[in-house]
């Protein structure tokens, strides 16, 4: 994101004093909720809530729209209805929001609503708040100590405060509980109440800034109680579950001193105490924002001062007045559109200002495919001779050999993932090693097994190895059929074979490509297959490559990976159908053994990641392939670039992808050459552009030895700025409702080179009209990641929208004839091009 800090007394921003931006609801909403979660109002404002056109909540008095929005209670809603909200603040009365339609739960949770989540965790003893997450908004919340309920928030809000009487003692066994309509959702996790070691620290506080009528207390304790001195004045003593506290107080000024300590048991310390000092007005900085791409509606505000209002300006207009964390705007934003953001409070106006540019493609961070939590977790191990391992499902409750989860059994068979571990010490038992993978499957309602491959494991490599990895895999298969036949087997009737999704690393991520083409007609459908740094044992003994095809397929390529050091999951790649979708996740500075829990050594060939980021990377983008493809629930859309996750280093993360639905312009493998595409049109290059196609691998008729995949591409560079450009005609396109993909690298040429390549996009119309999209309006092309050996050059899919293009230009997107490339970089260095294609969005 292009963005930067400007004064304000440089800009000529133009304010709306009528302007106010609607409110917004938390949804969904769900029948029978009796309270419903407002954000984005600001601070102190009045709030009304109207069901199908009758307002039925008015002049409620909210305070502070952060931390956790504002509950309001509501009259018990009933499918169908559609719910909207407004503010009334200074004077002003803002537009209602957007309706949210009433539906009952069961649609998105037919086996019931998903399990609470105490958050934060662990319980302290004496702890006398809990946080509870993952609840349906309006549902009601209680906490049991040893069977007792201890605490309760009827129509409670997403993520819940509930307040604990009496506070925990030492060995309770603490869970929360949640339920709507009378449908109770299975019981959180078991946690223990323990006492906390070591003294309790000092609490720390956010800046505070002149005009602040709300302070934010970090660094607090789960469930400690946390007392506030403004000067010599205490401002009470508050519940917290734990991290920070947000408290509203009278407007501060310059100079004043806050003081905070917390305490837990009254048999032990409280902490020592932590202060702050009121910084002057000048202090308060530009918030910070998310990124913004055309089309956006909504700011997403990523930090800012607490209670601070937000104000939105599109080229200098005013179009957006909220609170953090999404303001509203009054109109859709449009790339090349200059932003500012500011922020003020009570007596501090702004003084600076964020400014933005807006990106053709810049997806937003949200969500997590890791995150579904339905229900509990049961885990067995099974053995029949050579076929072992270990098996994680959904069941009644965590545990080993626990019950099937009765009302998801009730709702039929369910999908099931098979995974395959690589080669490595037969010392330790490797199948275990994705346990997390496996509990993030089965709590969204997936079974996942791990075959114990241990037995094939020893020095030295070939095809034949990866052939019983893969006979071990059918084998394993074959033995959950008989399980799903036996009556009186945990997984009686529980397995859908139809939907099979498999993941294997190293040698194993090889086998499991190879599982789909050998294993014949035995009554399985695979759907999704996830290589994980896998081998190509094929390749390197000169056979051909098998081609992933029939199913939905990604490969996750650690870019520091020390033992498979050709990344040749990237050859799987270049040769897999994209049947519905093939995708690939390079992720810099991440090894070969850390995403496996029980392969110690570090292969990096580079410092990388923590062990919990690896985990992360494989927890996040698998939970995408097999929510997507197995339960259908979207979640392929992290894998394809239209929505990044939160909690992974996004911005260590590569991908590139294709889609069965699109149209090639060009993959330069059928043969045609550089004069004729892929629709058998020609092709040009003018002025002083020079193109023209080569192998992408390990071969001598590859542009240079930095390419490691398995496919013909295109080089093209320029020996000047802007001096002439690659022509692809397409015959006529309708592009109103398309994007153009293209997969594209910077070439490696004896190192890295500093400052990146960028190159446009053209469209030209039947008139002859040609408009251009920047690479850096789309995210830029990536730099290669280096290494100490073998640094690559890896191609990335880059999204453009052609109505970036439509919204500034005469161009008629109706009647598009062809597709043009230049290289824009000021020197001649070459730029790797494939999979040029048209997608309908």
């Amino acid at each position: 994101m292009d963005a930067s800090v400007v004064e304000l007394e440089r800009l000529d921003l133009r304010d709306d004093r009528e302007l106010l931006s609607p409110p917004w609801l938390a949804g969904p909403l769900y029948r029978c909720a009796t309270a419903v979660t407002v954000w984005g109002f600001l601070p102190h404002a009045v709030l009304d809530v109207e069901v199908d056109g009758a307002v039925v909540v008015a002049g409620h008095a909210a305070g502070f729209p952060e931390p956790q929005g504002e509950r309001v209670p509501v009259p018990a809603l009933e499918d169908g209805q559609e719910v909207r909200v407004r503010q009334h603040a200074d004077g002003r009365t803002s537009d209602w929001s957007p309706a949210l339609r009433v539906r009952d739960h069961t649609v998105d949770f037919p086996a019931g609503p998903p399990r609470p989540q105490v958050n934060p965790a662990p319980v302290w003893r004496c702890g006398s708040r809990t946080g509870v997450g993952n609840l349906l908004g309006g549902a009601n919340v209680w906490i049991t100590a040893d069977g007792t309920e201890v605490g309760r928030v009827d129509g409670c809000s997403p993520q819940q405060g509930v307040d604990v009487n009496p506070f925990y003692a030492e060995d309770q066994k603490v869970r929360a509980h949640t339920e709507l309509c009378g449908d109770p959702a299975s019981p959180s996790v078991e946690l223990t109440a323990t006492a906390r070691p070591g003294p309790l620290p000092a609490p720390a506080f956010d800046p505070v800034h002149d005009g602040a009528e709300q302070i934010r207390v970090t660094g607090v304790v789960n469930g400690a109680r946390v007392t506030v001195l403004r000067g010599a004045s205490s401002l009470g003593t508050f519940r917290c579950w734990g991290g920070s506290l947000m408290i509203g107080v009278a407007a501060v000024s310059e100079g004043e001193g806050f003081s905070a300590t917390q305490e837990l048991c009254p048999d032990q310390p409280g902490s020592p105490p932590g202060t702050t000092t009121v910084q002057p007005c000048s202090a308060l900085g530009a918030p910070a924002v998310g990124p913004v791409q055309a089309g956006d509606t909504a700011l997403t505000i990523t930090s800012s001062a607490p209670g601070a209002v937000i104000r939105v300006y599109r080229n200098l207009v005013a179009v957006g007045v909220g609170t953090a964390p999404v303001v509203p705007l009054g109109q859709p934003l449009v790339a090349g559109d200059v932003v500012h953001v500011t922020q003020s409070l009570t007596t501090c106006p702004a003084r600076v200002a964020l400014q933005l540019t807006v990106a053709c493609v810049d997806p937003p961070v949200a969500g997590d495919p890791a995150a579904l939590d339905l229900v509990p977790v049961g885990r067995t191990e099974y053995a029949d001779g050579p076929v072992r391992g270990s098996i994680h499902y959904p069941a009644e409750d965590d545990g080993v050999d626990q019950p099937f989860h009765r009302r998801l059994a009730e709702r039929g068979p369910v999908p099931v993932v098979v995974m395959a571990h690589g080669n490595h010490s037969a010392a330790d038992p490797s199948y275990l090693g994705y346990d997390y993978f496996q509990t993030s499957l089965a709590k969204a309602g997936i079974v996942a097994v791990s075959v114990d491959c241990n037995a094939l494991n020893g020095p030295g490599g070939s095809v034949r190895n990866i052939e019983e990895r893969a006979d071990l895999v059918i084998d394993t298969i074959r033995h959950l059929q008989t399980l799903d036949a036996t009556p009186g087997s945990t997984f009686h009737g529980r397995l859908d074979f139809s939907r099979v999704g498999l993941m294997g690393h190293s040698r194993g991520g090889e086998a499991v490509v190879m599982v789909p083409a050998v294993m014949g007609a035995i009554g399985v459908t695979v759907r999704a297959v996830l290589a994980l740094a896998p081998t190509n044992f094929r390749y390197w003994e000169r056979m051909p490559t098998l081609a992933p095809a029939g199913y939905a397929f990604s490969t996750i390529l650690p870019a520091s990976d020390g033992d498979v050091r050709d990344n040749n999951g990237a050859q799987l790649y270049d040769v897999a159908r994209p049947e519905p979708f093939a995708s690939q996740v390079y992720v810099h500075s991440t090894n070969h053994n850390f995403f496996n829990r029980r392969w110690a050594g570090d292969d990096g060939v580079t410092p990388v990641f923590s062990r919990g980021t690896h985990e992360r990377v494989l927890d996040v983008y698998g939970s995408a392939l097999f929510r997507g493809v197995l339960l259908g629930d979207g979640s392929e859309a992290y894998l394809l670039g239209t929505v990044r996750p939160v909690g992974v280093p996004v911005e260590a993360v590569d991908l590139a992808y294709r889609v069965e639905r699109a149209d090639t312009v060009d993959d330069h493998d059928d043969g045609n050459g550089i004069g004729t595409n892929s629709f058998g049109l020609p092709t040009s290059a003018t002025g002083v552009a020079v193109a023209d196609e080569f192998r992408f691998e390990q071969v001598a008729a590859a542009f240079n030895g930095s390419f490691f995949g398995l496919t013909t591409g295109m080089v093209l560079r320029s020996r000047e700025r802007g001096g002439g450009d690659f022509r692809s005609e397409i015959g006529t396109a309708d592009l109103t409702s398309s994007e153009v993909w293209v997969r594209v690298a910077e070439v490696v040429e004896g190192g890295v080179v500093p400052g990146g390549v960028s190159f446009d996009l053209g469209l030209e119309d039947w008139r002859g009209t040609v408009a251009w999209i920047g690479s850096a309006s789309v995210g830029g092309v990536p730099r290669p990641f280096e290494r100490p050996d073998r640094t690559k050059t890896m191609l990335s899919t880059l999204r453009f929208r052609p109505s970036c293009i439509g919204r500034r230009t005469r161009l008629d997107l109706s009647r598009v004839v062809a597709v043009h490339l230049r290289t824009t970089t000021d020197d001649d260095r070459p730029v790797a091009f494939d999979d040029l294609q048209l997608v309908p969005v």
